[in-house]
């Protein structure tokens, strides 16, 4: 019993410890260069719903920590919400209402009557921040303890396999895939994952010359490192043999970092791609429900390794950094997209204002942040059924 309650306490906080983090970050990311341009603000919260954690600083902003651990936000003064983005004529009515509420002339600390250059870099922040924090703690690893290094040579090939019919053989080194030099097994999986059902120009060397190999990756279901089933292209060759260690210095380890984290939102906005041309099912997305099993799942897995409790919270540590920093970027991704209520929706109504020199009428924001809330509606709803699937497969007793 006792087992059991701590489990569950471990799986809850690493997941609230996670997503916390990269939506602290996001908000922080907002609210840091707001506060550089002078931009009021009334709210800092992390989590929704009533606080459990309140406090007013000198500045004005209340900080609040609220019981529903779900996301996040930031309040500027004048905002009459998060999608507050104020026509020309809503704009004079905050500016009286301003002034009369807080003195003469405060309407200038709020953000609506900003230059446009610089709403648009508030905003902004919040995903850049993201990706800041993702490549951060990508560096960091690769500045104090290295990368490793798995070279791509062939040390098995599946019968009757797509590589063993397109002509692979054991010793087979890879080279370059679609004109893509790659150099280690894990660039090799991602491209061959992400590509199934489409052939793959594949140049390896072999007996000191290269050869150029057409194959076609067939989808396939797989088990990842916490047991949940997903679908992913293979050909059926096979890796062994040493790995090759490779230190950093401070410049070469920050833009590894830099590097990560272009290789996943490029390999995130390619499957996307795929998606819309109907070469995936989207199955791979998932929602808040999968995140939550993930992190919860890796906590408990950490906490589970044999030692002391020093060691046991070092590789919880370890682990659950290594997932917020993909979480960071996936989150900074979403909010990048054109969707109204998103950060790229404010963006995209910020493109409109500088194309038109006006902002857009209230009455066409109201429509598009509508239109926008269903589709988050609609997606949450697709990616929450997607999950169901995935996480039943990571607690059934073969995950």
């Amino acid at each position: 019993m006792l087992q059991t309650i701590l489990t569950t306490i471990i799986f809850i906080g690493s997941f609230a410890f996670v997503l916390g983090l990269v939506v602290f970050i996001h908000e922080m990311g907002h609210y840091s260069v707001a506060r550089m341009f002078g931009v009021a603000v009334d709210r800092f919260s992390i989590g929704f719903g009533k606080p459990i954690y309140k406090r007013t600083a000198k500045s004005g902003t209340q900080w609040v920590v609220g019981r529903i651990p779900l996301g996040g936000y930031v309040k500027f003064m004048g905002d009459a919400g998060a999608a507050s983005n104020p026509d020309t004529e809503r704009l004079k009515k905050i500016k009286t209402e301003i002034d009369t509420k807080h003195g003469e002339q405060a309407w200038k600390t709020c953000l609506h009557f900003k230059p446009l250059y610089q709403r648009f870099l508030v905003v902004l922040a919040g995903p850049v921040a993201n990706f800041i924090l993702a490549a951060v703690i990508f560096a960091g690893p690769a500045f104090f303890v290295g990368d490793y290094k798995h070279t791509p040579k062939i040390t098995s090939v599946t019968p009757d396999s797509a590589a063993q019919q397109a002509g692979f053989r054991v010793g087979d080194e890879f080279v370059s895939i679609n004109g893509k030099t790659v150099d280690d097994t894990n660039t090799v999986a991602q491209m061959i994952e992400l590509r199934s059902g489409s052939e793959l120009s594949v140049v390896v060397e072999r007996a000191g010359g290269l050869e150029t190999l057409y194959v076609k990756p067939v989808r396939t279901e797989k088990i990842d490192g916490v047991g949940g089933k997903y679908e992913a292209g293979q050909i059926g060759v096979g890796f062994a043999g040493p790995y090759t260690h490779v230190t950093f210095d401070p410049m070469e380890a920050s833009a590894h970092g830099v590097k990560k984290v272009y290789s996943s939102l490029a390999n995130t906005g390619f499957y996307i791609g795929r998606i819309f041309q109907g070469k995936e099912d989207g199955k791979a997305l998932g929602s808040i429900v999968k995140i939550g099993a993930i992190t919860g799942k890796v906590g408990v897995m950490a906490s589970q390794v044999e030692g002391g409790i020093g060691k046991k919270i070092k590789a919880m540590w370890l682990s659950l950094i290594s997932l917020a920093a993909g979480l960071s970027i996936g989150l900074g991704f979403a909010n990048l997209m054109p969707i109204p209520v998103l950060d790229g929706g404010h963006l995209m109504y910020y493109l409109y204002e500088a194309v038109m020199r006006k902002p857009l009428s209230e009455g066409a924001q109201e429509i598009g942040f509508r239109v926008g809330f269903a589709v988050l509606i609609t997606l949450f709803l697709y990616l929450t059924w997607n999950d169901t699937g995935y996480v039943s497969g990571m607690f059934s007793k073969a995950g």
